[in-house]
C-alpha cells in the first residue's frame, strides 16, 4: 500500500462532459520536454471548467490510460476518442512535485483519488 504524505493534495479524476452540441471542451493541451502533458487556458463556463480543469494541471491518464512518455499526438488522440466526454487524472504542478519527491507515481490506483463530476452553474 502506498503511503501518501501528510498534506499531499489528492490528484483529480476529472470527467469533461460536452453539453447541448458544445463543440469544443474548453481549454488548451500543451507539452513541454521534462514537464510533460498539461493544461492550458481553461476557457469560463466551459466543459473544461465544468469538470474541474484548472489552468497549469498535469496530466497523467486520460480515459483510463496512463499517458506518461505518450507523446502530444498520442494524448491528443486519446482525448477525442470520445467525441464528447472524456476523462482525465490530474493534479497541480505543486502536487505533482510532491509526489515525485517522494517517488510515488500519479496513476489511478492512488487511494485517494477525487472524482470531479460536472459542475453546472444554475
Amino acid at each position: 500500500m502506498v503511503k501518501i504524505p501528510s498534506g499531499a493534495v489528492p490528484p483529480r479524476l476529472c470527467v469533461i462532459e460536452k453539453l447541448n452540441g458544445e463543440t469544443e471542451y474548453g481549454y488548451n493541451l500543451h507539452a513541454e520536454k521534462g514537464r510533460g502533458q498539461f493544461v492550458g487556458i481553461v476557457d469560463a463556463n466551459s466543459p473544461a471548467e465544468r469538470g474541474g480543469l484548472i489552468t497549469g494541471d498535469r496530466i497523467f491518464a486520460v480515459n483510463g490510460h496512463s499517458i506518461i512518455g505518450e507523446n502530444h499526438k498520442k494524448v491528443v488522440e486519446r482525448i477525442k476518442a470520445n467525441p464528447n466526454r472524456c476523462e482525465m487524472l490530474v493534479i497541480s504542478e505543486e502536487g505533482a512535485k510532491l509526489y515525485q519527491e517522494h517517488n510515488i507515481p500519479i496513476t489511478l490506483d492512488l487511494p485517494n483519488v477525487e472524482r470531479v463530476s460536472q459542475k453546472v452553474s444554475s
